[in-house]
């Protein structure tokens, strides 16, 4: 993908608008996100919202009349997502549906999908200038659902506990889908009052994909967001520590698992805006980034200690989290051959093969991005909220020029933070 295909402009203050010209897909797609600071106290609340706005809106005011409007745009689809970034809370909706010239009857599809988004997020079903209660209510139960089925994944547990013990005290620690407790306590009337902040106070991200009239998407979030009364805008900047703050922080905790979970959290000492973030991806990618890596060939592949481990970069925080599931007795002994590899990995001990093999798995990565509508919004949203527009293309061209100095350089601040051990439970005395 060329950089001709990728256009962006901000709509007003705080509001941008993001084009992709990709003619390979038979459909366009629309994605409207919200950039949040992330809060305890505001994460279930925001988390909830996009899920009640997609029940429906003045025109399709339930779920019925909703989806059967979306099966009349030829089966488009309307989905919402939460995620985050650093210290950022995102909230998306979008709409994928067909293009233009495969409707059967010349009907203008795209503009109608987008009609469709803007009224879902802008002019919702409101009683008593308030979401209705029933929705509501419904819409925490499913929340609640999805909160502790992610806790009942043992390995997602696991990675979620590792970040909230090293962050402790940070916006990163806090889950983007809330706590079961807040989102129990939350009302029609505090939901709408937070949705009203989101429009009025939160940046905004119109992402468009497809082979459509981006002009003509663009245009109408730009009419819709000029009726918005813009104020004071969320602080939504995330706090780096280059450093660990003291002492390896160590946690063990005890759960009915029959194979254990180790983390071990970094400080990399490098995050955006940072030039050296691309060799920090690079470093963390041949420590634990592919079945090439440091961390595979030795700690799972050759002393066995692991039935996984891999290693994760956190560009926008700063960070780097290794994880593996191990048996609890070889525990000890794997976090002391995971932090060799890593002492290797800052001695440049390490192969041409090994850094070849890690560049080219984040080319195939990127690579991927381009498989799918939903894919390359992604990448584009996270681009901007990493403050450089670049393509796939670009990035692997830009991992592909680094060497292995650049790597040892990214790799020499990363210092060990937090262990989190994850074990099977004791048996009673």
């Amino acid at each position: 993908m060329s950089t001709e295909q990728v256009h962006r402009k901000p709509l007003k203050e705080g509001i941008y608008f993001t084009s992709v010209h990709e003619d390979k897909f038979k459909y366009n797609h629309i994605s409207l996100s919200f950039i949040l600071p992330l809060r305890a106290e505001t994460a279930s609340l925001h988390a909830l919202l996009p899920m009640v706005l997609r029940r429906g809106c003045r025109d399709y005011p339930d779920m019925t009349a909703l989806n059967a409007r979306l099966a009349e745009l030829y089966g488009a689809q309307l989905d919402w997502d939460i995620s985050k970034r650093g210290e950022m809370q995102i909230v998306t909706l979008y709409i994928e549906v067909l293009g233009d010239r495969y409707a059967l009857e010349q009907e203008e599809l795209l503009k109608a999908g987008a009609s469709l988004l803007r009224s879902v997020v802008f002019d919702p079903v409101l009683e008593n200038a308030a979401f209705r209660a029933a929705d509501v209510e419904i819409e925490k139960h499913t929340l609640i659902d999805i909160i502790r089925s992610k806790l009942n994944d043992k390995r997602a547990y696991a990675s979620y506990r590792l970040r909230e013990e090293m962050c402790r005290g940070e916006a990163f620690g806090v889950n983007e889908y809330g706590d079961v407790e807040a989102v129990q306590a939350i009302t029609p009337e505090a939901l709408v009052r937070a949705w009203r902040a989101v429009l009025t106070r939160a940046r905004a991200e119109v992402v468009f994909v497809g082979a459509g009239n981006a002009d003509g998407v663009c245009e109408l979030f730009t009419e819709m967001f000029r009726k918005v009364l813009r104020d004071q805008p969320f602080a939504t900047e995330t706090q780096v520590l280059r450093a660990p703050r003291g002492p390896v922080r160590e946690t063990v905790e005890h759960l009915p698992v029959t194979q254990a979970k180790l983390g071990l959290g970094f400080r990399a000492g490098v995050a955006l805006p940072d030039a050296d973030t691309d060799a920090a991806q690079l470093a963390a990618t041949v420590l634990g980034g592919s079945p090439h890596a440091l961390l595979f060939q030795n700690v799972r592949e050759k002393l066995s200690l692991c039935y996984y481990c891999y290693a994760r970069y956190e560009r926008h925080k700063g960070l780097v989290f290794i994880e593996s599931g191990v048996e609890e007795q070889n525990a000890g002994k794997a976090r002391e051959e995971i932090l060799k590899q890593l002492d290797a990995l800052k001695a440049g001990a390490f192969s041409g093969d090994d850094l070849r093999f890690a560049v080219l798995s984040l080319q195939n990565s990127y690579k991927e991005v381009n498989d799918s509508l939903e894919g390359i919004a992604a990448w584009y949203l996270a681009q901007a909220l990493a403050g450089r527009v670049r393509t796939p293309e670009q990035v692997a061209e830009a991992i592909a020029a680094l060497s292995k100095e650049d790597v040892v350089r990214a790799a020499s601040g990363i210092a060990l933070d937090t262990v989190y051990l994850l074990a099977g439970e004791k048996e009673a005395e």
